[in-house]
């Protein structure tokens, strides 16, 4: 069992240069409104933590704001994007092809993730109940066969 970890702003440095970060943060904001940040890794956290349970093999950390540490950098790219992504409605700073396709890995894992092909590190924490029940094959009804021959068929 691993110790999940939780995701911050100042880990965002280390994905992407400071002062690319402080643009993200500071940019488009409204009278009043502060750093996007916390609420867009809370955001990020929540559909990873999403993508684990669905593939039912993992069962969650008891933290809900904690992920298995093997996802870090994964999370640290999406929270980025989301947060360029406000920049990207004006223009000013669209995705590059690098982290377009990047994204496409990024997706496909999180799909296989909740598919059930990938299994990430068990938590230390493990929540006492799972928050989603595990895929169940669907239940077999067969029919009984019918044979219609002519003499099965009497009067028609």
């Amino acid at each position: 069992m691993t110790a999940w970890i939780s995701i911050s702003s100042s880990d965002l440095v280390t994905a992407k240069a400071a002062a690319l970060v402080e643009q993200l943060r500071e940019a488009a904001l409204g009278d009043g409104q502060t750093d996007p940040t916390p609420e867009i890794i809370t955001e990020v956290v929540a559909r990873i933590r999403m993508e684990i349970a669905g593939g039912g093999r993992t069962t969650l950390s008891s933290d809900a704001a904690c992920i298995p540490p093997s996802l870090k950098s994964l999370a640290l790219r999406m929270v980025l994007r989301q947060a360029q992504s406000r920049l990207n409605a004006a223009g000013a700073l669209p995705l590059s092809d690098d982290e377009r396709k990047e994204w496409d890995k990024d997706e496909r894992l999180l799909e296989r993730i909740a598919q059930g092909e990938i299994t990430v590190e068990a938590p230390d924490d493990p929540e006492h109940k799972p928050t989603v029940q595990s895929v169940a094959p669907p239940p077999s009804i067969r029919a009984r066969r019918r044979h219609f021959t002519r003499d099965a068929e009497e009067g028609i």
